[in-house]
């Protein structure tokens, strides 16, 4: 991975606020939130062999994730193990049932982000994963229309190599998905209800991209969507159905908020063990589903250690990972080095920590906990990020259902990337381009 340098669109913001979803944020130049923001655009070149190297470590991961569960739900201890997730008891018994469903058609996952460092050496470490509907669907498809816009170049604009493609194609796999939901979940019967929280502009505009990917792909067979605010119209009916703001009952969820703040307004609305048990019937499905809730758990990435470190494939991808009250020599020697503290349930770099093991100097770099301390913090091994023009970048890697879909890279001046962080766009290719 290597980075280039090219020049911004003259109507790079106008063309963002006509095509793009977040389409705020990328437009803004003073946020520096794509590329073009800035006074000296780059991307990121991928040469085949590390595109191939990535698919490869995307699709493990996933094989990983899934042995995972079968072993958090089957081995001895599983209350323990929720327990040490801090997840809310009443939603226990149907969180298992969504993993162990007989029916594999039931309960199915929508789309994963791996977040991982991959080095300038080729190494690729996994350092965290986004099962529950994760951000950046928006982004990956704009950096797509960026990608074609450039193959098109003339004139001043530096035109990409001939044999220039990207590892991109999260539209037309979601596409896809869909046409499997939509048949698995009888969503031309019950339509979806898109759950965003309205006070978050990003919220919408994920759902009005997942909006438009169903109409283009499904054409006459799309189903009715709609929008549904989780703080001024989400409501639970006496028998714990939720319902919309027209009080109908809502069969099928697509949500962009964590389950952890579904199950809360669960619990505002004092209907915990009502709503569990329609989900553990099966008569509400929700994306993405209630297993995911543990997969996006920081915490899971302990027993990933434990489980898989000596593993012949995984282990090549995982960092030692411990939960900060394990007492052990592996532990206890981490603590000593330069490590990364993260809040079990945190997302966008919130409550995240870079610290050096010394008492006194503390933290090199953090960020603010925003209450995501309540649950508790892991401890991981830290890993340096490639740099580049001044930016820490991690690489997103997508996979839609079972199948790889392409990258996103993040970069951040500072090492913990946070939300609304610098979006750089890639090209796959084997040509040599000078920064």
């Amino acid at each position: 991975m290597d980075p280039f340098l090219f020049q911004r669109r003259r109507n790079w913001q106008h063309h963002v606020l006509q095509h793009a979803y977040q389409c705020k944020p990328l437009a803004d130049a003073n946020q520096r939130y794509w590329a073009e923001a800035l006074r000296s655009p780059f991307g990121v070149i991928i040469s085949r062999p590390e595109e191939a190297k990535i698919w490869d470590a995307t699709e493990a991961l996933w094989d990983m994730c899934r042995e995972f569960l079968d072993w958090f739900f089957t081995a001895d201890g599983l209350d323990d193990r929720m327990r040490k997730l801090a997840i809310p008891p009443a939603f226990w018994e149907a969180i298992q049932v969504s993993w162990d469903r007989i029916d594999e058609a039931e309960d199915l996952s929508l789309y994963t982000r791996f977040d991982l460092a991959v080095s300038n050496t080729g190494t690729i470490s996994l350092l965290e994963i986004n099962g529950e509907t994760p951000l950046l669907g928006a982004e990956t498809v704009y950096q797509w229309l960026w990608f074609e816009d450039m193959r098109k170049a003339t004139g001043d604009l530096r035109s990409l190599p001939e044999d220039a493609d990207q590892f991109n194609s999260f539209w037309d796999e979601v596409g896809s998905r869909f046409h499997t939901l939509s048949r698995q979940y009888d969503l031309m019967d019950f339509g979806l209800s898109l759950l965003i929280d309205e006070d978050l502009p990003e919220d919408t505009e994920m759902a009005g991209q997942l909006v438009e990917i169903i109409n283009q792909t499904l054409g006459e067979n799309a189903f009715f969507t709609q929008l549904v605010g989780l703080r001024h119209h989400l409501g639970v009916d006496d028998d714990g159905f939720f319902v919309d703001q027209f009080n109908q009952r809502i069969f099928r969820l697509w949500k962009i908020v964590d389950w952890l703040d579904l199950q809360l307004a669960a619990q505002s609305f004092n209907a915990q063990e009502a709503i569990a048990a329609r989900l553990l019937s099966g008569d509400v499905k929700i994306l993405e589903p209630l297993w995911k809730q543990v997969l996006s758990n920081k915490g899971a990435m302990v027993w990933m250690w434990e489980l898989f470190h000596n593993h012949p494939i995984y282990a090549q991808f995982l960092l030692p990972t411990f939960f900060t009250d394990t007492i052990s020599m592996e532990s206890t020697e981490l603590l000593t080095q330069l490590h990364v503290k993260k809040p079990l349930a945190g997302l966008e770099g919130v409550g995240v920590s870079i610290e050096t093991g010394d008492a006194i100097a503390g933290a090199v770099h953090a960020r603010e906990t925003m209450g995501y301390e309540r649950e508790g913090f892991i401890i991981q091994k830290y890993q340096e990020l490639p740099e580049y023009f001044g930016y820490h970048f991690v690489v997103g890697s997508w996979i839609v259902g079972d199948t790889p879909a392409g990258l996103i890279l993040r970069g951040d001046t500072n090492p913990i990337t946070g939300r609304h962080c610098l979006i750089v766009p890639h090209i796959v290719s084997d040509s040599v381009l000078i920064a």
